[in-house]
């Protein structure tokens, strides 16, 4: 049967987690369509991630590789499939995860994104945390055509990312930036609900905040850069949005909760951290625009693979 999914991790020291996921891949309902493709970016003294042999694996081992965007180019290249389909190390699919976004790629769609349960839901910051970051796509989830999807967990057609040559490489830093690009263009974008992966979170505050700073700088920076913006317009988005970003991101985020009234109070609960949480993300934001990248793009790398989520 030929192959229909591509999905790609890019793995780092914690293993557990990293084996985790490649285990729910290796369960996946549409296996027969499917191959897993592995960037590992762990030393060569780390024990190689496990699969079963009849399973179709891709495993390149790319430890000089120090940037988030270089990892995930090296995913889509070595990727055989039309679909390429990025999952996190700690996000580990439904068993009809793959089958789902299958079924999603026989639309139109350049770009379908995933829904999201709580992988860790007994930390009250893990459940903030989720909201604040993926909220517009926690499940229960509205499907269907979309003008935002998630970052780092999605997927995409992979003769359209190829299209994009040259720039592939900075897009693939931040799936944002991407998506805005690809929406330039006219391509549409979706959201399969149906399509489930379960997040892990930080369980501390500050945790959180470490992980988003960088993130939302990266953003900012690469944002300016593929816009070509002028230093005015850098400066006066580095002076606005600690004041604008937060509260465009909550009012989105409120709005997505229309209809799915079983978030309303961990909503209404998480809000004071959801708020610490859009203000620090802001401050980083700013600091890209001002700054540039700084040292953000080891940082990303940093708090997606390297830190212990449960105790950071």
């Amino acid at each position: 049967m030929a192959l229909e999914l591509s999905a790609a991790l890019i793995a780092g020291p914690c293993r557990d987690r990293c084996q985790r996921v490649v285990d729910a891949l290796c369960a996946q309902t549409a296996l027969q369509s499917i191959e897993i493709v592995i960037v590992d970016l762990a030393r060569d003294c780390v024990p190689r991630l496990k699969t079963p042999p009849e399973v179709p694996v891709v495993y390149v081992s790319r430890y000089d590789i120090e940037r988030w965007g270089t990892a995930r180019l090296e995913a889509v290249r070595a990727a055989h499939s039309p679909v390429v389909a990025f999952i996190e190390d700690h996000c580990f699919p439904a068993r009809d995860w793959a089958s789902r976004l299958i079924d999603a790629y026989q639309g139109p769609w350049v770009a379908v994104g995933y829904a999201f349960t709580n992988a860790n839901p007994k930390s009250y910051v893990s459940r903030v945390a989720i909201l604040a970051r993926y909220g517009l796509f926690v499940h229960p989830a509205r499907g269907g055509r979309a003008h935002y999807l998630s970052g780092n967990n999605i997927s995409y057609k992979r003769e359209v990312l190829l299209a994009l040559g040259d720039r592939l490489e900075s897009l693939l830093d931040i799936d944002f930036n991407l998506h805005q690009e690809l929406i330039r263009a006219g391509l549409p974008l979706f959201v399969e609900a149906r399509a489930l992966a379960a997040h892990q979170n930080y369980t501390s505050l500050s945790g959180e905040c470490r992980a988003g700073r960088p993130y939302c700088r990266l953003l900012a920076a690469r944002r300016a850069r593929g816009g070509a913006w002028g230093r005015p317009r850098q400066i006066v988005y580095g002076l606005l949005t600690p004041l604008g970003a937060p509260a465009v991101r909550l009012a989105r985020l409120a709005y997505s909760l229309v209809g799915r009234h079983s978030l309303w109070s961990q909503f209404a609960v998480g809000l004071p951290a959801i708020v610490i949480m859009y203000l620090s993300d802001a401050v980083g934001e700013s600091l890209g625009y001002l700054l540039g990248v700084g040292n953000a793009e080891r940082e990303v790398v940093r708090y997606e693979l390297e830190a212990e989520r449960c105790s950071i």
